[in-house]
């Protein structure tokens, strides 16, 4: 049963990366975290490094369920809790969405956070291209080898 969740939970992953060793994986996770970087290095990303306390914002963890940070991000990326694209970029939407569901729309924090939303959903999508246009000619060079033998 386990194993009928994960291969529902991983289908339309290219099975490389699925292979913490492959260098399909590797080449991932390197490419995610200068995406990582990117997003770590935007204007207003110092309100999203660490953990938000109910010291700093009174009333967060009632509001919050789900409370995630850049630091957390990168962690799970480190620990391979993290393994695609499409789970760095919920955690990503995550932690921009508990800053808009927290913040009054006319806070600046709220403010900062459209901005950097928008700048870091463009990246990934970016990547998302890229990665895309590369798994296809990867899987057409693959094809032409077999068909060459």
């Amino acid at each position: 049963r386990a194993k009928q969740w994960y291969q529902r939970r991983v289908r339309g992953v290219d099975p490389d990366l699925l292979d913490l060793d492959s260098q399909a994986y590797r080449a991932w996770k390197k490419s995610i975290l200068l995406l990582w970087k990117t997003a770590s290095q935007h204007k207003y990303a110092h309100i999203f490094m660490q953990p938000v306390t109910d010291a700093l914002a009174p009333g967060y963890s009632a509001t919050v369920h789900r409370p995630i940070d850049l630091s957390v991000i990168k962690r799970k990326v480190d620990s391979n809790e993290i393994r695609t694209t499409a789970q760095f970029h919920r955690d990503m939407l995550l932690m921009f969405h508990n800053a808009l569901m927290y913040n009054n729309a006319s806070h600046a924090v709220y403010s900062y956070t459209v901005v950097m939303m928008a700048d870091v959903v463009e990246v990934i999508h970016a990547f998302y291209s890229t990665h895309n246009q590369q798994q296809q000619t990867l899987k057409r060079s693959r094809a032409s080898s077999i068909a060459s033998q």
